[in-house]
């Protein structure tokens, strides 16, 4: 057995792309649950909309922080150690969030708890990269995110009507803590790179296409976390019972499974650039569902499309970055680029709702930035196909 914190060489085996893929939904899973989290905020501590907003952007903001410093380590030093890390802060801050309801303190604990999240996922972000397969890789990832999510999605509406936002917090450092057992088989570190030596290696090539896939990766989840951080209160707003709400959340996740294991089998099979053009319709399509007057099939199909084709576009986005990553560090940059995007949603979001809970801004914005992500994510993946 290797030494304690020295971990395990990589490899992409099923079993240990596995193994990850069970660590990967731990960091971002309060941001994946802001909907749930944003309405406690309002109904249980008397929040406004702006404030939830902002808690919900500060966590995104820790864990843009946490991203970029990523790629100073992140190839440097134990995986494992840093997961040890990560975990045990990611579980210490959510249990002293969950006491919590004075706004400032609770912003200050969930901007940090971002951060440890933020380095929690970097690590399974890098490790899925170095797959030889990432778009399949990153399929599996999300679905078990689907399926860890699903029960957290169905546990929260209850543990909200009994305790409050804080239950959520607990649940969440209990779910960190349940992974330490998966340390003793974890990769210590990546896959071994070997840059080419010849002038112009494609890292300095693929350059631009690179960080214009990053800036769309922000515009897109701008747009994703814009909408989903309030689509309870959209549901509401229409006049929905808080159990269909709950419910079409919950089924949400069943459908994000759904499409990560589309986004597995297909991997690059049918490229990339269909299945970011049937995304863009598919989600142009579930936020016209909720537009206007709307009953309950309209947001089941609306959250239950838009979780599904956005765990597509997440696997291929990935892999497109991952394809152009020759140095195995800018993908690490695509979780901060999401952290961001994340960040400013719901603050944005926010700042777009109308009087009297009137959330048309909200769609409209989100349909034009998952327009603008498309469109610059099929001209990356256009000019890298040209130029390899």
């Amino acid at each position: 057995m290797s030494a304690p914190g020295a971990g395990r060489g990589f490899d992409d085996g099923l079993a240990t792309t596995l193994l990850v893929c069970v660590v990967y939904p731990v960091g971002p899973a309060a941001t994946i649950l802001m909907p749930m989290i944003v309405g406690g905020f309002i109904d249980g501590y008397g929040y406004s909309e702006q404030q939830a907003g902002n808690i919900a952007a500060l966590e995104g903001l820790g864990l843009v922080v946490a991203s970029f410093a990523a790629t100073a380590w992140i190839r440097r030093v134990s995986w494992v150690r840093a997961v040890l890390a990560g975990i045990l802060a990611y579980a210490g801050l959510n249990l002293a969030s969950a006491p919590v309801t004075d706004y400032g303190t609770l912003a200050a604990l969930r901007f940090c708890a971002g951060i440890a999240g933020g380095n929690l996922f970097a690590v399974t972000v890098a490790a899925l990269g170095d797959n030889r397969a990432p778009d399949r890789a990153f399929g599996l990832a999300q679905a078990m995110q689907g399926v860890l999510m699903l029960a957290a999605f169905l546990a929260a509406p209850v543990l909200l009507a009994r305790w409050q936002v804080g239950a959520i917090y607990v649940m969440l450092a209990g779910a960190a803590l349940l992974m330490l057992p998966l340390l003793l088989r974890f990769p210590a570190s990546g896959r071994t790179r070997t840059m080419p030596a010849a002038l112009g290696a494609p890292a300095a090539a693929h350059g631009a296409l690179i960080w214009l896939g990053l800036a769309a990766s922000v515009l897109y989840f701008v747009s994703v976390f814009g909408f989903w951080g309030f689509v309870e209160r959209i549901g509401q707003a229409a006049g929905l019972p808080a159990e269909t709400i709950g419910l079409a959340l919950g089924v949400s996740q069943v459908t994000a499974i759904v499409g990560a294991l589309g986004a597995a089998a297909a991997s690059d099979r049918f490229g990339r650039y269909l299945p970011l053009l049937l995304v863009w319709l598919g989600q142009s399509a579930a936020l016209w569902a909720v537009t206007g007057e709307f009953g309950a099939s309209a947001f089941f199909f609306s959250t239950g499309a838009f979780q599904a084709l956005f765990i597509v576009a997440v696997s291929y986005q990935m892999g497109a970055i991952a394809a152009l990553d020759t140095r195995g560090r800018f993908l690490v940059m695509m979780t901060a680029a999401q952290g961001l995007g994340a960040a400013i949603g719901p603050a944005a979001a926010a700042a777009l709702i109308g009087a009297g809970q009137d959330y048309g801004g909200v769609v409209i914005m989100a349909a034009a930035l998952c327009l603008a992500s498309t469109l610059a994510f099929l001209f990356v993946i256009r000019r890298s196909t040209a130029r390899t």
